[in-house]
This record gives C-alpha cells, structure tokens and sequence, in this order.
C-alpha cells in the first residue's frame, strides 16, 4: 500500500523537498512514466499553483525583470512527477499531523512536509501595512512602488528592514534591501535624477558605525546610512520617531522579520518564542511523528547569530529533511543534519558582492569565483535561468 504524503505549500523549500525525496531520473521524460508504473508513495502538494523567484525581485527596479520571468505554474512540474496538486489554503494541522485542514476539505497523511512562505511581522511598526512597499509582498506589490516611483522626479526615498531574532538566528531579508538601495542608485542615476534623490538605508538591527564591504558599497553610491534607527511608526508622507519627530518621505521601500504563518497558531504544531514551527536538526517537528518542516516557517536548532533564511539555506534544510523522512518511512531513525550557510550574491548592476559564511567554513564552489566583481552578476543570472528553465521544462 502507498505511503501518503503531504506537502504544504510549493515555493523553495517544498520543491527541493521533492527533488530530494523522490530521486528522480536526471531525464524527466523516465520519471514521468515510472512515478506512473511504480511508486511507494501517493504525494499531494497543497499550494496556489504559482511559484514566485523571489530572489530576482529587486531586479524590477531597473526593468530587468517582471512579473512574468519570475512566476512559474508549477502545476506542469509536479504532474510530470506524477504528484496530485490541490489548489487551496492550509487553516489547520491536527491529531498529531496525520490530518491537513484546508478551507474546502481535510487530508489525512502518514508523513508531512510544511515548507510555506513566511507571515511577516507588520504589527511591529504601526502603520507598515498602510505606508510602505515591500519586494517580500511579491510581484504586484513591487510593480505599485514602482509605478509610485516612475511617478517622481526628485524625493526621498527609505529603504530599511527589520529582523526577527527571537530564535537566535537572522529570520528577514535584510540581503534584498541592501541590493534594492543600491539599484535604486543605479537605476535614478540611468535616468539622470540621481542628484535630485536623496536614498536612506536604515534598519535598528545594523549597529551604528558598522562597517564592511556592504557597508563601503552603499556609501560609494553616496547612500545615508541611517543604522541603528528604527520609526516609532510609518505615518502618511514619511515616519514618525519616538520623539515625536517627523521625517518625510516620498516612498519607503521596507520589510518587516518573518515568522510562521497565522494558521500555524491555531495548530498541533509547537511554536517557537520567535513564532515559527519548532524542528530539531533533523527538520523534524518536535514532539510529533512523521512531521517536518524546512524553510521560512520553521526555525533552527542551536544555530549561529548569523545564520539567515533564505532560498539556499532552505534548500539545505528540505534536503535533509527529505532523506530523514525516507529512513523514518521505513521504521529507522533520522541521521541527515544540514549545514548552516549564508551564500548570496548581491547585484548592484554594476558590481557585486558574493556574501558568504558557512559552519565548516567551506567557500563557495571552491573559491572559482572571485567574492567582488561585476561577473558576479553574470553568475547570478545563470543561476536563475537555469532553475526557472528545469521548473518550466524539465
């Protein structure tokens, strides 16, 4: 009898899950029809059908991508895996996780894999919600900053985030709103307005006089760090401090730390004091059999200060979490620990830094590749097609 599986959610952590789960073939065209003469498992994927590139989002301040190259159906990719998609909202996960609710019905599973996106935590500054952008909130939400800021032709912008660091690790994407104020630059000085803008990095969680490479890139670009600053609120037409103070604003591109989603609280699955899923380093969900979880929703166990979510580290981790799986299936133990490392390139479009710390202290792809350089971009951008093209076609 088939195992039943379930995947909630289908962003990067539930498809490297699969990838590493099923083992498939290197040629799809095998795996579409031996997933169909033999399977040991019945898998359901349980998402909206459409994956967001993330990574690439910033890009859309200088026209280099859009909506379109970065969202793929991902319903063809799993059907060639043979894997059944249900288009719904997971609300709930009950009796120990052997049940999946949704709104439209309930699923019962013998393991489970939750790997969905981040809720983020707009409540901590009054009014993120109403007054500011975020390239975090997706595709359509960078295209109204961008309508708002093809609108101006001189203003200020904020670019800033703020981390969640409850669980000892760095759960936000501070790497994206360092690229998008440097493309910002870029982008304003293309269009000759540059001297007409003044662009603020800010974020309460960089410590005031930190220095380093990102830090001599954004002032290079003649950027105001305000580190160490954080509003007491986002009010209409700037921030407002402590003090009562208020900065003016024509646009504030910022994103809040992430933590599990809302529906997670309302589920057998234990939180973290950060708000995400607690999992061991197995990336099993603790107290529960058969559950595990990797990605953006869940956190780290004993990790470094350093340590960030993001689409490689999730990669790591479902990984990992798949193979455990496996054993678990079959009545063994889990063995398969993950790495922790933070590896990234960031584009300014006219140069690039290779960000990169890891627990073993291994470089990336054996040091090919230099850690500062224009080519970077090059690099990064095969890296996308590449992963785009194997989810349209392969």
């Amino acid at each position: 009898m088939k195992r039943r599986i379930i995947i909630i959610g289908n962003g990067f952590a539930s498809l490297f899950f699969i990838g590493a789960f099923l083992a498939l073939p290197i040629m799809p065209i095998f795996a579409f029809f031996l997933r169909r003469l033999y399977s040991r498992y019945d898998i359901t994927v349980i998402g909206n059908g459409r994956f967001v590139y993330f990574p690439a989002i910033p890009e859309f301040i200088t026209g280099k991508k859009s909506k379109d190259s970065v969202t793929v159906d991902i319903r063809p990719w799993l059907w060639r895996r043979n894997i059944r998609f249900i288009d719904d909202r997971v609300i709930s996960v009950r009796d120990g996780g052997r049940t999946v609710v949704t709104t439209k019905s309930r699923y019962g599973n013998d393991a489970l894999f939750i790997g969905t996106g981040p809720a983020f935590r707009t409540d901590d500054i009054p009014g993120t919600r109403e007054h500011t952008f975020s390239p975090c909130g997706g595709p359509d939400e960078m295209n109204r900053f961008m309508d708002r800021l093809n609108d101006l032709q001189q203003g200020i912008i904020y670019v800033g985030f703020k981390l969640n660091k409850r669980d000892g690790f760095v759960a936000g994407r501070a790497g994206q709103m360092y690229e998008c104020a440097c493309l910002l630059d870029y982008s304003l000085k293309k269009r000759g307005l540059r001297d007409d803008f003044e662009i603020h990095l800010f974020s309460a969680d960089i410590a005031p006089g930190e220095t380093g490479a990102v830090t001599d890139r954004l002032q290079e670009r003649g950027i105001i760090l305000d580190y160490g600053y954080e509003p007491a609120a986002f009010v209409d037409g700037g921030m407002r401090d402590t003090d009562g103070t208020f900065r003016a604003a024509d646009l504030v591109l910022f994103t809040a730390g992430i933590r599990a989603p809302d529906w997670v609280e309302q589920s057998c699955l234990p939180v973290s004091g950060g708000g995400h899923i607690d999992v061991d380093k197995f990336g099993r969900v603790k107290g529960l059999e058969r559950v595990f979880a990797a990605g953006d929703c869940s956190n780290h166990e004993n990790p470094p200060p350093w340590v960030p979510h993001q689409a490689h580290m999730a990669q790591l981790r479902s990984e990992a979490a798949a193979k455990n799986m496996r054993l678990v299936l079959k009545g063994r133990q889990p063995s398969h620990h993950y790495r922790f490392e933070l590896s990234c390139i960031l584009n300014m479009e006219n140069d690039a830094l290779w960000l990169h710390a890891a627990s073993d202290n291994k470089p990336p792809f054996w040091n090919l590749f230099p850690r500062h350089s224009p080519k970077l971009i090059g690099l990064k951008n095969l890296f996308e097609r590449l992963y785009l093209f194997y989810l349209r076609h392969l």
